[in-house]
């Protein structure tokens, strides 16, 4: 039988919302935040992820500046925290389905996101993938500082970063599906074999009907 990778992104694509500003929103509730401008600052940004055009080292300094006094090991323990208060619920029932069914099938999953490492990985570790990547930050002094460590996991860095692990392994695989919502994704959609674009933003529906990739509704988009 053929070896089947199936890589998701997770924002959007796994979950409902992006992983990053409900993370921001849980720092101003637990009064980390004292930036009266802190939400509106994360539209902003998000306003620019969504057409491709976020400045990624503004955006780190920006999500890591309520953080900078907190030692790595508080702000692991912190996203855990967050993801079980935070994050279950809004999993897509569908995307637990479509896991279940790669995983009957024998495939690979694997998380590749742009949100910042330390809570993609516990969310993927809720979902079952042992398997996930996200921006790496450099720790200096036993704090994580707002500069990314190697290949960061954003547009073509996904691809890098695929292939990379990729390399890693004993075997390679036959066939890569990628599931994403993004634009920002499509260097990752043109470099797999199978593309399902969930949710979608308008520029990637567009490229969809380019290609012929198949367009799922997840979540409340499929009622």
């Amino acid at each position: 039988m053929a070896s089947h990778l199936a890589v998701f992104d997770l924002d959007e694509t796994l979950v409902e919302g992006d992983s990053m500003s409900r993370w921001h929103q849980y720092l101003i509730d637990l009064g980390m935040v004292s930036d009266p401008d802190f939400l509106q600052k994360d539209q902003e940004y998000m306003d620019a992820y969504c057409v491709g055009t976020l400045a990624l080292d503004d955006y780190l300094k920006y999500s890591l500046s309520p953080l900078l006094l907190s030692s790595k090991a508080d702000v692991d323990a912190l996203a855990k925290r967050f993801v079980q208060e935070r994050m279950l619920e809004y999993i897509f029932p569908e995307a637990k389905e479509r896991f279940e069914e790669l995983r009957a099938e024998g495939t690979t999953i694997i998380i590749i996101s742009a949100s910042l490492a330390f809570l993609v990985r516990p969310i993927a570790k809720e979902m079952g993938v042992e398997v996930s990547m996200g921006l790496d930050l450099l720790v200096e002094e036993g704090r994580y500082r707002p500069i990314t460590e190697g290949i960061p996991s954003f547009r073509e860095g996904k691809v890098h970063r695929l292939t990379q692990w990729i390399a890693t392994l004993d075997n390679d695989f036959d066939h890569v599906s990628f599931y994403s919502d993004s634009i920002n994704d499509l260097p990752m959609c043109l470099f797999a074999d199978e593309v399902y674009v969930v949710n979608p933003c308008s520029q990637l529906f567009k490229k969809a009907g380019e290609y012929q990739w198949p367009v799922l509704k997840w979540g409340s988009q499929a009622r």
